[in-house]
């Protein structure tokens, strides 16, 4: 049979800080997709310095080492989405709490990433009424953003007084993050 190549351009559908996830420890998401389907593949990069994924076989192997491809990277991204969003500065003390227990928990019980960056430069529009605001992006799949950003919500409106977040082991935080799921 004859070989064929196919280049899929995965940079446009993967940020390249994802392509670890893709590759597999020590190779073993292709190793698998080679060896299901029977073909070669292999990253590389083009004059751009844009990643591509090239898998090299015979034609119908092809289509189905292509259709591998494209689920595992569906399945990355739908792990690895982020909901970015601003809040004051003054702000952030609270929500991170002391020595980062509050965020702590956050991230633990909803099992998302939260990361802040401060902007350097005063916002003169009517959101911010030019105070300096801080960028915040939570990361995780779907459902864990939404639990996330829940509980960021519930832990900025809970200034000055105690919310049965306080302690996550008590029943009232499990019924009220099982039915966040709902």
């Amino acid at each position: 049979m004859d070989s064929e190549i196919l280049n899929y351009p995965i940079h446009r559908f993967l940020d390249s800080s994802l392509l670890g996830q893709f590759i597999g420890p020590e190779g073993s998401n292709i190793y698998k997709i080679e060896k299901y389907n029977k073909v070669a593949l292999d990253i590389w990069k083009n004059d751009e310095e844009n990643s591509n994924v090239r898998i090299t076989g015979p034609y119908w192997n092809l289509k189905s080492a292509l259709n591998d491809v494209l689920e595992l990277v569906s399945t990355i991204r739908n792990k690895n989405q982020r909901y970015k969003f601003e809040m004051p500065s003054k702000d952030i003390g609270f929500l991170i709490g002391k020595n980062g227990a509050k965020i702590n928990e956050i991230k633990l019980s909803s099992n998302v990433d939260v990361h802040f960056e401060r902007n350097n430069e005063n916002r003169d529009n009517g959101e911010t009424d030019g105070r300096v605001v801080v960028s915040v992006t939570v990361s995780g799949n779907y459902q864990q953003i939404l639990i996330g950003l829940r509980l960021i919500y519930d832990r900025l409106t809970s200034k000055g007084q105690k919310t049965l977040y306080e302690d996550p082991r008590t029943r009232q935080f499990a019924e009220s993050l099982m039915e966040s799921l709902d």
